[in-house]
């Protein structure tokens, strides 16, 4: 079905700008106060609108980083999501809208929907329970999505006006994440000893565009075998793989790319926990912004502009050989051809490859695509 996209984007543009960006890595003074975290109080600071808080301490800790600003009496730090904090006795996140909830019931919390978010075949009840979870904090417009992408990838991106499809990320969920081993569940591809990981940000322009990655409907992508998959594999039960946090999966629908909405972000983070802000998106041209020094892109010069050539306007939805899937790429030949529903089966009748943690493509000649009616 045909969209106004171009109204869309734009829409979640100023949606985007109604709730501005909170800088990741305060170079100022921290207005802070006095929050608890696992049955101990710690001065901390929320950020990233208040999904996530930086906690310090004056002493080394367990889990915590050297803090990275110059000066200060608190030499180490830690990021917490905002649902982990205690503030004046209660949730630091229990005002806000986009906030995850749990039912209130007997035997039933935080904990406990977690662990039912990493058992794969769930019965009809505990899907019920996660799916109510889920629905407690929709995708709306203007919702800032993210997902891990490659230095090759953003090569890619300086190319192409697209949101690469599959799997991405509530930043709201994620915004505790700020290194590269915490990033790592996901679903990048991230190498152990990585100095530098990175990801694409954007507003959503509607919230029909994304599914959730549950059974039935993406229950072939549970089902891949290590060597048919690229990063972590999938639960099906909408959330990702982890054994601390509760991170709700989304899917692009039908796994296509998207435009890529003004307001668009390119962000590295390091191994001290440092974000650093390096390309937006606006008017089919990435600009460049205050970037770490250290930060490296092999093909990319992160001081110039990049003017996109190819910018996509809508997905293309096709039929290959009885197969539904999108286009990624064609020309009067061969086309770029796209898996909507992946399976192991549809896999060694195809040929496919994965390109990317659910995604998988084929070259597929031109001629023996058809459009969906």
């Amino acid at each position: 079905m045909t969209r106004d996209l171009a109204s869309r984007r734009n829409r979640a543009a100023a949606l985007q700008q109604r709730r501005p960006a909170v800088p990741a890595d305060h170079t100022e003074t921290l207005p802070l106060v006095t929050v608890e975290w696992q049955g101990e109080k710690y001065p901390g600071a929320p950020y990233a609108d208040g999904a996530a808080w930086e906690l310090f301490s004056a002493l080394p800790r367990p889990d915590f980083l050297p803090n990275s600003r110059p000066g200060g009496d608190y030499p180490y730090r830690h990021f917490v999501h905002a649902s982990e904090v205690l503030r004046d006795g209660v949730p630091a996140s229990v005002g806000d809208d986009q906030a995850l909830t749990v039912p209130l019931a007997p035997g039933i919390d935080l904990e406990f929907v977690r662990r039912l978010t990493q058992t794969p075949h769930l019965d009809p009840a505990a899907r019920a329970l996660l799916d109510s979870v889920r629905r407690s904090a929709p995708l709306a417009a203007g919702d800032v999505l993210e997902r891990p992408v490659t230095a090759a990838q953003i090569a890619r991106l300086m190319e192409t006006a697209a949101v690469p499809g599959g799997f991405c990320y509530r930043r709201w969920d994620t915004a505790h994440l700020r290194t590269p081993s915490s990033r790592s569940v996901l679903g990048g591809e991230t190498e152990p000893g990585d100095r530098w990981v990175f990801a694409l940000r954007w507003p959503a322009a509607d919230g029909a565009d994304y599914d959730a990655p549950v059974a039935p409907d993406y229950e072939g992508l549970t089902a891949m075998p290590s060597s048919d998959r690229r990063g972590m594999p999938v639960l099906g039960t909408g959330f990702a793989i982890s054994a601390a946090h509760l991170l709700p999966e989304h899917v692009t629908a039908d796994l296509t790319d998207l435009p890529l909405p003004e307001g668009a972000r390119l962000v590295a983070y390091s191994t001290s926990g440092a974000e650093f802000p390096m390309f937006a998106y606006a008017g089919q041209q990435w600009a460049p912004l205050q970037t770490e020094r250290s930060v490296e892109v092999p093909g990319v010069e992160l001081a110039r502009a990049h003017r996109v050539r190819r910018v996509l306007r809508e997905a293309t939805r096709v039929v290959w050989n009885g197969i539904a899937g999108s286009l990624v790429d064609a020309d009067e030949e061969w086309a770029r051809f796209r898996i909507a529903r992946p399976t192991p089966d549809v896999l060694s009748r195809t040929g496919a490859e994965a390109v990317r943690r659910g995604v998988y493509e084929k070259w597929v000649a031109r001629a023996e695509v058809a459009p969906v009616v």
